[in-house]
């Protein structure tokens, strides 16, 4: 009778099975696993084999309608993402090193975050670095750092809060405006603390928005609550309601020479509800690909590399 060969070693397992294994956890059936990694049924099941030679423990339940993880391989698992992941920064690490810093970069960004510098220092950074692409997502600030969180982003810019999960970089400020109609009672101020604005009907954005957030706030904080007369998909939007008189605003300042036709006047705010501080968001700074590192270091957030 021939012997059976040994197990081999745990060090000896190789990314192939460890991909396998997390395929078939994923598509439930060693079948579909093979499919969907190009590979026969029966490799797949001798890796599987092999795996839990090695470890000396079952990984999956096999029975008709599939495979399912035992108390084992759900813990394996958790391991196995870990060393994927740090295999694939590997190669891109490895990839800068011998070519040059090149990729593509997932940036989100709030409406706020494009409201100073920041498409400024996007353009210079495509002129330093041509081999590098970004597509860039305008959306609310909390929607952006869902995206870096649900690894849809690689890198966000919004508003400083609710960044929960996230590691955060200050990066200026958002200088905010009260919007009222040409002809309201508060059109001919020159600076409004928002507290004053909470008497009127008030318009905002409809998606979840950072500034509304703040406003919620300070409103608790005035012992007052605010009246929403409407919620529109965009500020610009926004100041065109108000131009109609169903209500005053809050927008970004910058909006002020775009808007010089409508019959609105933009007031300043004062107090600690003037601005909004802004931050660049990525889950893990040390994961980041050398394009993003590069973004986040042109960004002046990161140290730059050194040879």
């Amino acid at each position: 009778m021939k012997p059976t060969p040994p197990a081999p070693p745990i060090r000896d397992i190789d990314p192939v099975s460890l991909r396998l294994f997390l395929a078939a956890l994923e598509e439930g059936s060693l079948a579909r696993a093979a499919a969907r990694e190009n590979i026969v049924p029966s490799a797949v099941s001798k890796r599987m084999s092999e795996m839990e030679d090695a470890f000396g423990v079952p990984l999956l339940e096999r029975g008709v309608k599939g495979v399912q993880p035992t108390p084992a391989g759900d813990a394996l698992a958790a391991h196995v993402r870990r060393v994927l992941e740090d295999m694939d920064r590997m190669r891109r690490d490895m990839a800068g090193f011998a070519t040059g810093v090149r990729g593509h970069i997932r940036l989100a960004v709030s409406f706020a975050a494009l409201s100073g510098d920041l498409p400024a220092q996007i353009q210079s950074f495509r002129r330093a670095y041509p081999q590098i692409d970004i597509s860039l997502e305008e959306d609310t600030t909390q929607t952006a750092f869902r995206a870096v969180l649900d690894g849809q982003a690689d890198v966000a810019a919004g508003s400083d809060f609710g960044h929960e999960g996230l590691q955060v970089f200050p990066f200026g400020r958002c200088e905010l405006a009260a919007v009222v109609p040409g002809q309201h009672l508060l059109a001919d101020r020159e600076a409004l603390d928002y507290a004053q604005l909470l008497p009127f009907e008030q318009i905002e954005l409809n998606r979840d928005n950072g500034i509304s957030s703040v406003f919620e706030q300070a409103a608790r904080d005035a012992g007052m609550t605010r009246r929403i007369s409407a919620r529109v998909s965009s500020h610009e939007t926004i100041c065109l309601l108000v131009a109609r008189g169903m209500g005053v605003a809050v927008v970004p300042h910058y909006l002020k020479p775009r808007l010089a036709h409508l019959d609105i006047r933009f007031i300043a705010l004062k107090g600690p509800w003037s601005s909004t501080p802004l931050c660049i968001a990525v889950r893990d700074p040390d994961a980041l690909s050398p394009a993003a590192r590069a973004l986040l270091a042109h960004l002046g957030v990161l140290p730059a590399a050194t040879a």
